[in-house]
């Protein structure tokens, strides 16, 4: 493995393995699958860059970061507590920003529940939402679902949040009435959209797996003009990203951002077909009131 170079353990059960660093963090580093081979995280473990407290090493799979950006806040992931048991808890030292992060996470047959936590130690409150990041593979297709065409209201129902660096020429791009695409190839540019998800999912096919990203839609405002949900592709990774409403925090205090993935095995190649496929399975699991397990 990419990373193995890394103390790591994991923990698994007849449909999952999930592995998780020991040393650093809190990081999750690998989501297997039975009957699929290979990670479906990304593994990057060559890729960094300066922050303002040292270097910051990418290094791939399921991390906990401070919404809005602001790089002041990404300091380098330096020791990390574990305490396992039936589920994981991954703790971070306070980091020179003043944050300490959290992601506890437990096995659900094929899905993992978590639950990410962010504890702000400064002086002065400080205004900030939980932001999940997941890096999948590429060769994939990421799924943002929207309301879709309906009626003659004339109230809007659909918001896209586009970045500067992001070209609505880009062929990684699609916009579709139902749903937004983007493919997971890589590229020289970036490509980043996001908006306010009302359908508690987002997903990526990866061939012969689907990665679905399952939350309980909040209410308040979010980050990055409203986004609660982000894609977002360059040149080593997909990125499935999900961020809580803004909270301001005094010393002590925390905000919590919950999640569940889900990963069916099949067919699912990175294709339209696939996205329609994926939007009707999942907007009837919705309704069938079994979103979040």
């Amino acid at each position: 493995m990419a990373y193995s170079q890394l103390p790591f353990a994991s923990i698994e059960n007849e449909f999952l393995r999930v592995e998780y660093l020991t040393t650093t963090g809190p990081r999750i580093i690998g989501l297997f699958a039975k009957g699929v081979e290979g990670n479906l995280f990304a593994e990057t473990p060559d890729v960094h860059w300066p922050v303002p407290h040292g270097e910051f090493y990418l290094r791939g799979g399921h991390r906990l970061w401070k919404a809005p950006e602001d790089s002041f806040y990404n300091c380098p992931e330096e020791g990390v507590t574990v305490i396992a048991g039936e589920s994981v808890i991954l703790r971070s030292p306070v980091d020179v920003s003043g944050l300490e992060k959290e992601i506890e996470f437990r096995l659900d047959g094929n899905r993992v529940h978590l639950s990410h936590r962010i504890t702000w130690h400064g002086e002065s409150p400080l205004e900030l939402a939980p932001w999940t990041i997941t890096q999948l593979r590429l060769n994939s297709l990421g799924i943002f679902p929207l309301q879709g065409v309906a009626g003659t209201d004339s109230a809007p129902n659909r918001s896209i949040v586009i970045w500067p660096y992001t070209s609505l020429k880009d062929e990684r791009l699609e916009l579709h009435d139902d749903f937004v695409l983007v493919h997971g190839k890589p590229g020289d540019v970036p490509l980043k959209v996001g908006g306010l998800n009302t359908h508690g999912w987002l997903a990526c096919a990866l061939g012969k797996a689907l990665f679905v990203k399952r939350f309980a839609v909040e209410e308040g405002t979010f980050p990055d003009m409203n986004s609660n949900v982000e894609l977002y592709v360059k040149d080593v990774c997909i990125e499935l990203e999900l961020l809580g409403s803004l909270k301001t925090l005094k010393q002590g205090d925390s905000a919590v951002l919950t999640e569940t993935w889900e990963v069916l095995v099949g067919e699912f190649p990175a294709t339209l077909e696939t996205a329609y496929q994926v939007r009707k399975q999942l907007s009837n699991l919705s309704t069938n009131g079994e979103n979040n397990g």
